[in-house]
């Protein structure tokens, strides 16, 4: 898969026009993203660093554009799009999998890992699960319209700490 550098995505983040919150919320993503995927990897399971360092990084490169245009939020398709246009499409599928809308359809561990890192970042705070989806169903009307489930965010969350050895509490202490 062809990736770019870390230089090369932030100059991205640049270009896309991605507003500072969101920037410091995307590194944080990054952050978690990248100590769960090592961990992983250290415990065995094959996933690539790589896509994971930089589809945490860019998995909102789309989201300045639908705030700031005023677009339905489809951010995690704008990413895609993006993406591809800048001849990275395989990296852009991982991003438009960061979305709840696509939770039914991740499949690999890099896949999972960035959803993850996500639903544990509010703004560029780690939280519980839980307080990011009470905070994200009062932000996107999509969740409770299509009754995105806890149960099965929770679902995810377990299978990553089953492989770990660990609970989701262990990374705050780790993280700070």
């Amino acid at each position: 898969m062809k990736l770019p550098t870390r230089e090369q995505s932030l100059e991205l983040l640049k270009k896309y026009r991605v507003v500072p919150n969101i920037l410091k919320h995307s590194i944080m993503v990054n952050k978690v993203a990248n100590y769960l995927a090592k961990k992983l990897k250290e415990n065995g399971i094959r996933i690539d660093l790589n896509v994971v360092d930089c589809a945490s990084l860019l998995h909102d490169i789309g989201k300045s554009i639908t705030i700031l245009d005023k677009l339905e939020d489809k951010h995690h398709i704008l990413a895609e799009e993006i993406l591809t246009k800048e001849g990275y499409p395989e990296l852009g599928l991982v991003c438009r999998r960061h979305s709840l809308r696509e939770l039914k359809n991740v499949s690999t561990w890099e896949e999972k890992v960035v959803k993850y890192a996500d639903l544990r970042v509010k703004h560029d705070k780690l939280v519980s699960v839980k307080e990011r989806m009470e905070d994200l169903g009062e932000r996107y009307a999509f969740i409770k319209e299509e009754k995105v489930p806890l149960s099965k965010v929770l679902e995810l969350e377990k299978e990553i700490y089953d492989k770990l050895g660990e609970s989701p509490e262990d990374m705050e202490k780790v993280i700070r």
